[in-house]
């Protein structure tokens, strides 16, 4: 990355994690509360609520006052396209059906994007406190430590995160995955916000993860996290990610993709 780009790419962090922060603040306020109406978008299982708009407002605020040039893509509102090739991934809310039955388990995701994909990015637990931050070329952290993957070398005994959709045939299709995984693994784990499941596999925390479909703002800057702390994020074809995520998104710590994808693609031909 060039000085210029550089530069560009740290002030971006720095304005994603403030707003990442801000739209924090937000959804601790609303978490546990009444909530009033739940609307839904794409389906009836697929809820929207007052926070998710707030955060969303909060953060379009705050990343479009530090580089107004920048295109915005969120899962709240309308594309807003920019006067240059630099765009913002957002996810204002990853979690949003936890968030409304008072369950941890939720975030904020924001990614800095120019003409190489993800620049910057950070996901943030508002419950936790923690702040998983990249920039592409130099690294990952959480909360100013250092970030890598797990150093797991065997699927017997790995922790898997596994995302269920809100969507019935996806949901299926992932229970018909599993089989595969059970009898080696140390456990499987949902955790319902795949930006969280991401930063997991960054940390260490997880093996790997995956689902069979994610849009971009979920995938966005977690993607970043993991590659940028030693990891592996394919489709689950094992070919890079398109743009949406529709092939599905495979996150590891490297050594065990080759592994993952062939359980992966074997489930599908029982």
């Amino acid at each position: 990355m060039d000085p210029l780009d550089a530069s560009l790419a740290r002030h971006a962090l720095a304005a994603a994690t403030a707003a990442a922060r801000a739209a924090g603040e937000v959804l601790r306020r609303g978490f546990g509360t009444p909530l009033g109406k739940v609307e839904t978008k794409s389906h009836r299982h697929d809820p929207v609520t007052l926070y998710d708009r707030e955060s969303d407002r909060v953060i379009a605020d705050l990343l479009l006052a530090a580089i107004p040039e920048a295109g915005l893509v969120s899962e709240e509102r309308p594309p807003r396209a920019g006067t240059s090739h630099w765009s913002w991934v957002v996810d204002p809310l990853d979690g949003t059906n936890n968030y409304l039955r008072g369950v941890p388990g939720f975030s904020v995701s924001i990614a800095f994007i120019d003409r190489n994909g993800a620049a910057a990015g950070c996901v943030y637990d508002p419950l936790c406190d923690e702040l998983f931050a990249a920039l592409r070329g130099e690294g990952a952290e959480r909360n100013g430590s250092p970030l890598r993957v797990s150093g797991q070398t065997l699927l017997d005994g790995a922790v898997l995160g596994v995302g269920f959709s809100n969507e019935l045939a996806r949901r299926t299709a992932t229970l018909r995955q599993l089989p595969a995984f059970i009898p080696h693994v140390r456990s499987l784990r949902i955790v319902g916000s795949a930006a969280l499941d991401l930063a997991y596999v960054a940390s260490g925390r997880f093996d790997a993860t995956w689902y069979l479909s994610l849009h971009d703002w979920d995938v966005a800057a977690g993607r970043l996290l993991v590659t940028e702390a030693g990891g592996c994020v394919t489709d689950l074809a094992g070919a890079p990610l398109r743009t949406p995520a529709s092939t599905g998104v495979l996150a590891s710590n490297g050594v065990l993709h080759p592994t993952l994808l062939e359980s992966l693609r074997g489930s599908e031909t029982e």
